[in-house]
């Protein structure tokens, strides 16, 4: 089992704790903790003891088996309330479920155009653009890359696969993005 380390860390710092501290407050070894603080594997004795001293679930101290960031409606919400904020952050799921809300808009879009004209589908289409391409931004700075890679999606049929790809990249350690000056 692989311990978050940087969770491990926070955790430990919100409480000021020194490592000494955790060692003794955790019945375990000064050296493990360092370790641990580090990226090594941990053992599930250890494992229940951090999670007794820090009082969250032991599973949450490890690496991918986190909850999801958030329910699939309030990412849909949050991704149209930040439509027009290009700055900060977006996770992979939550941008990928505001995909899906743009998207689903699209089509109805769609189903309105077949019966109405071609109207609502290009009001719709002019109503998704800003939010996407905002989306898109939050969500590529997430991943480590620059915003600009968006302008991949101008070539023809190839780019927007290109786009879509680099849009499935894990989130950068928040470390790396500082040092990459992102």
């Amino acid at each position: 089992m692989h311990i978050n380390s940087a969770r491990l860390r926070e955790l430990r710092i919100a409480r000021q704790w020194s490592q000494e501290q955790l060692a003794n407050l955790s019945g375990l070894n000064l050296r493990t903790i360092q370790r641990l603080e580090s990226g090594a594997k941990i053992s599930t004795e250890s494992l229940r003891a951090l999670a007794a001293v820090f009082e969250v679930p032991a599973e949450s101290l490890l690496v991918g088996d986190q909850a999801p960031s958030q329910p699939a409606l309030a990412a849909m919400r949050d991704g149209v309330l930040r439509g027009l904020d290009f700055t900060g952050l977006t996770p992979r799921a939550d941008f990928w479920w505001f995909a899906l809300a743009v998207t689903m808009v699209l089509a109805f879009a769609q189903l309105f155009a077949e019966v109405a004209g071609p109207l609502p589908l290009q009001i719709a289409s002019l109503l998704v653009l800003l939010p996407w391409i905002a989306a898109c931004t939050r969500r590529l700075r997430d991943a480590g890359l620059n915003p600009w890679w968006q302008l991949i999606s101008l070539a023809p049929v190839g780019g927007i696969l290109v786009l879509l790809y680099l849009l499935t990249y894990p989130t950068k350690a928040k470390e790396q993005i500082e040092s990459v000056g992102g």
